[in-house]
């Protein structure tokens, strides 16, 4: 069997394992990356750059739980997989180095899938410095998996915590929120809506940017108390930082940036565009604390100056640190304020 047709099973594990070195070219040598053995033996020997301390995430992705793949080509869903690791780390302000993606496969899956997903990844790998340096797979009958650990480094004063946020500090996001549901809604019609801004919505769902530089430029400006970033829904990231930091938070609704075609989408469903804004998840943005201090909007918007020069991506004001402890409320634009509960993407809720 030759080609497209080849499967799993009539090559085994370890010509799978060469296949996919090759694929990943670059990305997996680590010449000059702090690789000093890479894959090929049993654990990868590594160097991080003296005065740093080591970071390290996991995540996970299941078929029929996390993606669908009718909606995902095997490169976007490569893309995908390694795009949470990298803003878990950029999230604690730190610089992705190293990755080991471990993979549940179906025996009758074809080669070139699997090697499609590792392009996805190492494509992504190769825009921000990751090398693969490591991993496993194994069979996996009924449902395709993908587990990705990453490890990153940073300077122990610019380690970024979910308990650095303090009382009147404001509340910042970066870029805009709730387009990946809105992305999803978008493709669970089969992508037929005609609305503005379809395909930035499918781009936000299939293949996010961490904000792995925008996250370095807001770690050097030194003014980050507490950061986050917005996987499971804003509501629930800022409910971590504020249990974290044993504090409040009030944020004003109509200063959540929703974008024009995740308003569209919204109106499209009949969806309120702020529960998506709010719960959806999956938007990859930063969510972070600076100093309420005086002077501290005019740095604020300094800053926003600076990111959006230099990445194109935009920050905005959503609130303020309240003393109150656990206490997350948000205010309405009649000015009503109500609890906003914790709610977002969870991974063992019915």
């Amino acid at each position: 069997m030759k080609g497209n047709n080849l499967r799993i099973k009539d090559i085994g594990e370890f010509a799978l394992i060469e296949r996919l070195v090759e694929v990943l070219g670059p990305a997996g040598r680590g010449a000059g990356q702090g690789v000093i053995r890479g894959i090929g033996d049993d654990a990868a020997v590594l160097q991080n750059n003296p005065g740093t301390r080591l970071l390290a995430s996991c995540d996970m992705l299941v078929e029929g739980i996390h993606f669908d793949l009718s909606y995902f080509t095997p490169r976007q869903l490569g893309w995908k997989a390694l795009v949470a690791n990298l803003s878990d780390i950029a999230a604690m302000g730190g610089r992705p180095r190293w990755a080991l993606v471990s993979l549940g496969l179906k025996p009758e899956m074809k080669v070139s899938f699997v090697e499609e997903i590792y392009a996805g990844i190492a494509e992504l790998a190769g825009k921000f410095g990751v090398t693969i340096v490591g991993g496993d797979t194994c069979s996996s009958p009924e449902r395709l998996v993908i587990d990705i650990c990453i490890l990153g480094e940073a300077y122990r004063a610019e380690v970024a915590y979910r308990s650095g946020a303090h009382e009147g500090d404001l509340i910042l996001v970066t870029g805009k929120l709730g387009a990946a549901a809105a992305g999803l809604a978008y493709l669970r019609e089969g992508g037929k809506a005609a609305i503005d801004g379809a395909e930035e919505l499918r781009q936000a769902h299939l293949k996010p940017v961490p904000r792995v530089k925008e996250a370095a430029i807001l770690i050097h400006s030194g003014m980050v108390g507490a950061m986050n970033d917005i996987s499971d829904g804003l509501a629930s990231e800022l409910h971590e930082i504020v249990q974290a930091s044993g504090c409040g938070a009030r944020i004003w609704t109509e200063r959540l940036p929703i974008s024009q075609a995740t308003a569209l989408m919204a109106a499209h469903t009949g969806v309120n565009p702020l529960d998506w804004a709010l719960y959806g998840g999956e938007d990859y943005e930063l969510l972070l604390t600076i100093s309420g201090e005086k002077g501290s909007p005019l740095k604020a918007r300094k800053l926003g100056r600076t990111l959006a020069k230099a990445t194109g991506t935009p920050l905005n004001f959503i609130g303020r640190i309240l003393p109150l402890s656990g206490t997350v409320e948000m205010v309405r634009p009649d000015g009503e304020i109500e609890p906003l509960l914790p709610e977002g993407y969870n991974h063992f809720k019915e």
